[in-house]
């Protein structure tokens, strides 16, 4: 009787050290991809950042342009368009953003500065 209990125990011993060394190997295998991560975004942050957020920002202007032509009517601006009830469900998440930004006061300086 005392050695199957003894041998249980052995398991028990065999798989937790099992377990320890999958965690340490998994551990590293996570810092390898953290840092690999880390320098990935280092790299996009020093070549092309300012390229995608520009980029962002023209296509946000766009689509707010767009949404004032099929949309003009919702700020008084007097247009009717056959495609608004169609590009609606996609554009109503953003309509509230679009709104502020139209009707938000503009200082002097931010129409200086492009």
């Amino acid at each position: 009787m005392q050695e199957v209990s003894g041998g249980g125990n052995s398991k028990a011993i065999f798989v937790s050290i099992f377990k320890l060394i999958g965690s340490a190997f998994m551990s590293a295998k996570v810092q390898v991809f953290r840092f690999w991560r880390k320098l990935k975004d280092f790299l996009i942050g020093a070549t092309v950042y300012s390229a995608i957020k520009d980029l962002e920002e023209k296509r946000m202007f766009t689509e707010y342009g767009l949404m004032l032509v099929v949309l003009g009517d919702m700020l008084g601006y007097p247009v009717s368009s056959y495609y608004r009830f169609k590009l609606l469900p996609f554009w109503l998440p953003r309509v509230g953003k679009w709104k502020h930004y139209l009707l938000r006061e503009k200082d002097v300086t931010e129409k200086l500065g492009g």
